[in-house]
């Protein structure tokens, strides 16, 4: 079947959202709100949003991984617990963080941190340095909300995405980057109906602050 005629109907949005729910009713969600609760800043996303992501991470299973904003890694423990449990073998993330001053990835599970690989840098710099895999199969954006910056990383790390591959942003109500670049990901007939044999993306969606669309 062709990858670009698909997306969620009903019935895959209420299954996606039971597995929000299901993530966030979890033993690991508590152990993370634990976390939270100790080593855990103001800028540390939220239960709901990282339930949403690791929702995505157990649909779509990815193997390679990059985010960036990593912080203290609430995301990137979520990140790392849904490949685990979508059983992913050697799943790697990379998680950006510009300030040298965190101690990125120290919410993380000891159990979880052997696929855990922190960068430490300007993104801008980063990808100057060609420092990511050419192929990747999830992308978090949480890094400057600043409108340039954000659509600046979203086309950057959209063409890295493998078919089927996810790009996702936290805070998407912060600007319009996130809608706007989506829209140049459809491409539309002769009278403006959408043409989707030639659109490269087969859903997207807004679940709490986060966004995501999937690459067809």
């Amino acid at each position: 079947m062709n990858p670009k005629l698909l997306a969620m109907d009903d019935s895959e949005w209420s299954a996606f959202c039971e597995s929000v729910l299901e993530v966030q009713r979890s033993d690991f969600t508590k152990e993370m709100e634990q976390r939270l609760r100790v080593f855990g800043t103001k800028s540390s996303m939220g239960i709901f949003d990282s339930s949403v992501l690791m929702a995505l991470v157990r649909k779509y299973t990815p193997s390679i991984c990059v985010e960036t904003g990593g912080n203290l890694g609430m995301s990137s423990a979520f990140i790392l617990q849904g490949m685990y449990e979508a059983g992913i073998k050697a799943g790697k993330l990379l998680s950006v963080e510009v300030d040298p001053n965190i101690p990125v990835g120290s919410m993380i599970p000891d159990r979880l941190k052997s696929g855990f690989q922190p960068l430490l840098g300007d993104v801008k710099q980063l990808m100057k340095k060609e420092v990511f895999p050419e192929q990747i199969d999830l992308f978090l954006h949480d890094s400057s909300h600043r409108y340039k910056y954000q659509y600046l990383e979203f086309r950057y790390f959209w063409k890295k995405l493998r078919p089927n591959g996810v790009l996702v942003s936290h805070d998407v109500n912060f600007n319009a980057s996130f809608v706007d670049f989506v829209s140049t990901t459809y491409k539309h007939d002769k009278i403006g109906v959408t043409d989707r044999a030639r659109t490269t993306h087969s859903v997207w969606g807004r679940l709490g602050t986060i966004g995501f669309m999937v690459k067809s």
